[in-house]
């Protein structure tokens, strides 16, 4: 039998049967359920079989099962997000605590030091605090490595692998980019733990990658003196990549000192010093503190004294990082300041090179008298509308007509150096205007006292006109060799 339910929607009368056992029209379908539609065209019976109920099931089941997890995950995601933030906390915590606990031991360690130098322990311990005062030394390395490079001295921050004579494991370079380790690496009590647990020459930087630490394989003294073999390969490493960037500092201030006595200009113009070393001013180390004269004559209110004992020798490690330090970071500040120097000095073409030049500095016959005169720049053959640069950073001075130089731009670059830019077809900035090197100010044209179109380009020194030939060759000067 199968039951019917009628409602009317719209004008329409639909009814649904439940099947139940009777006979009728539907006795012998195997619909689980059905709806008739009835109209004004007839009756429409829509049967609903088993398949369709199931999928209609798992249809209901899924949406029902996806709208409890986006339920779920919009309440808890907030929880899950804040355990996670606070778990990296307390590790980074952790990691602080710990690292104070490892300057504590080496503390304990170098005490322990003055009680007895020759024994196993007491080396470990030296070795412990020398590898965190090398550590302490890289952080230094590599911030002068990063200014030498910010300056554009163009220094290898990377030397090239130790041969394996040289070191047992491992190859010895510098990174700047690394130079502390990513993760921590417990220090532990025993001393085999202590050897193992040092951190990474700096083959791969500090970060332990590359470094194989020394196997328990022969007597523990043995073990030592392969650790101080390799930190004092790590002094020396130190030590030659900072005589390298001295010397590349160096050789920039040279070359920048060449280059302005080429152009002929006097270095006492941009100051004192302005191509040296700059003197830096390093706390003295200990061992110059020691040596410092405290003899009775030395001064009013001395009170000293002790047993006569030889001298102890001094870390010749210290001495020499310590030198080489203060010689590289004089000379990058150095170069940085010989290069800011140059940075104002108009040295180059304000056209290409494809541009000829059609008349030098220097007494000429006027295009127009035909009677000697004075050319105060050099003329540049170009077509009309060439785009006119700036040679050097500056701020303009003038820029518009200007009598017989036509439309004329003037830069002034400092230290009393400005720069002419005549017979401008259009001008490009306004007074006052802070410009680059290699600007556009303008296009070539043939405005004022021309014959036709190039670029008059001069250099002044003090209002005085200077050969701007100097200045065009001394840019080979400065390209790299």
């Amino acid at each position: 039998m199968i039951t019917c339910i009628d409602h009317a929607f719209l004008g329409v009368t639909r009814s649904m049967f439940i099947r139940t056992p009777a006979q009728g029209p539907l006795a012998n379908s195997n619909a689980r359920l059905a709806v008739m539609l009835r109209s004004e065209r007839g009756t429409r019976v829509i049967e609903i079989g088993d398949r369709t109920v199931t999928a209609l099931l798992l249809i209901s089941a899924i949406l029902l099962a996806w709208y409890l997890f986006a339920t779920l995950y919009l309440v808890l995601r907030d929880d899950v997000m804040a355990s996670m933030i606070s778990g990296q906390r307390r590790s980074h915590y952790a990691y602080e605590d710990r690292i104070l606990e490892l300057r504590s031991k080496i503390d304990r360690i170098t005490a322990r030091q003055l009680v007895n130098q020759d024994t196993i322990e007491d080396r470990v311990g030296s070795l412990v605090a020398r590898q965190a005062e090398l550590e302490a030394r890289q952080i230094v390395v590599a911030d002068l490595g990063s200014r030498a490079d910010r300056a554009g001295l163009g220094v290898a921050t990377r030397s090239g692998p130790v041969q394996d004579s040289d070191i047992p494991t491992g190859a010895i370079a510098l990174p700047f980019a690394d130079p502390v380790p990513r993760k921590p690496r417990p220090l532990m009590d025993s001393v085999p733990s202590i050897l193992q647990s040092m951190p990474a020459l700096p083959g791969q930087g500090l970060s332990g990658q590359g470094f194989k630490a020394p196997k328990m394989r022969g007597p523990m003294e043995g073990i030592v003196n392969e650790v101080e073999r390799r930190s004092s390969r790590m002094e020396r490493a130190q030590v030659e990549l900072l005589q390298k960037i001295g010397d590349a500092a160096e050789g920039e201030i040279t070359k920048s000192r060449k280059t302005v006595a080429a152009i002929g200009i006097d270095p006492a113009r941009f100051g004192r010093n302005a191509f040296g070393i700059v003197p830096i001013r390093r706390p003295a180390p200990l061992d110059e503190l020691m040596l410092r004269d405290v003899s009775p004559d030395a001064g009013p209110g001395t009170a000293m004294g002790g047993p006569l004992l030889p001298p102890v020798p001094a870390r010749s490690g210290g001495e020499m990082f310590e030198t080489a330090m203060s010689r590289a970071e004089g000379a990058v500040e150095g170069a940085k300041k010989a290069r800011s120097i140059l940075r104002a000095i108009p040295v180059g073409r304000p056209l290409g090179e494809r541009y000829e030049l059609s008349s030098g500095f220097g007494t000429r016959l006027d295009p127009f008298t035909r009677s000697p005169a004075l050319h105060a720049g050099l003329d540049f053959r170009a077509p009309s509308g060439t785009p006119v640069r700036a040679v050097a950073a500056g701020k303009i001075i003038d820029a518009g007509p200007n009598g017989g130089y036509g439309r004329m731009v003037e830069i002034d670059h400092g230290y009393g150096i400005t720069t002419r830019y005549a017979h401008l077809s259009s001008i490009a900035v306004n007074d006052g205007d802070s410009i680059e090197k290699g600007a556009v100010i303008g296009h070539v044209g043939t405005t004022g006292r021309s014959t036709g179109p190039h670029l008059h380009y001069e250099v002044r020194i003090d209002d005085d006109a200077a050969d701007p030939m100097r200045f065009v060759r001394a840019e080979k000067l400065l390209k790299p060799e």
